[in-house]
């Protein structure tokens, strides 16, 4: 896989994900979606960097955590390198490309649940506000 290596090679230098981005996201989803850790762990964490300590999925949070990489790769230009990041991002949260494909938008379905609703509402305000941060003189 040329593309996850060469990512990896650029992420030691290079961050993949806005530093914004990801601090709104740590917001969202820091001991919630995943067991708690320190600021700087995850956003090394979100560019592929080593941690301090191990960033893991809490149980039954997959779902909720495919939609957020699915909307945080979006954000990544150019759209290989995004796609490329969240293979990686979800090789390392141990959540299969077959899950990630079939339910990367159910918590955007009509039949979600309210709390679903809310966490997707959470995601995109924290990618708005991100980029509406790096769009302020």
């Amino acid at each position: 896989m040329i593309g996850a290596d060469l990512l990896q090679e650029t992420s030691a230098w290079m961050d993949t994900v806005d530093l914004a981005l990801c601090l709104f996201i740590y917001e969202v989803c820091n001991d919630r979606q995943f067991e708690y850790v320190s600021g700087s762990d995850f956003v090394n964490f979100m560019n592929l960097k080593p941690t301090g300590r191990a960033v893991t999925v809490r149980p039954k949070e997959n779902l909720r955590v495919c939609y957020m990489v699915f909307s945080v790769s979006q954000t990544i230009r150019p759209r290989e390198r995004g796609k490329v990041w969240a293979e990686e991002f979800l090789r390392r949260c141990g959540i299969s490309k077959s899950y990630y494909d079939k339910h990367r938008s159910d918590v955007c379905g009509n039949a979600t649940t309210k709390e679903n609703m809310e966490y997707r509402k959470s995601v995109d305000k924290a990618i708005e506000n991100a980029r509406r941060l790096r769009s302020t003189p």
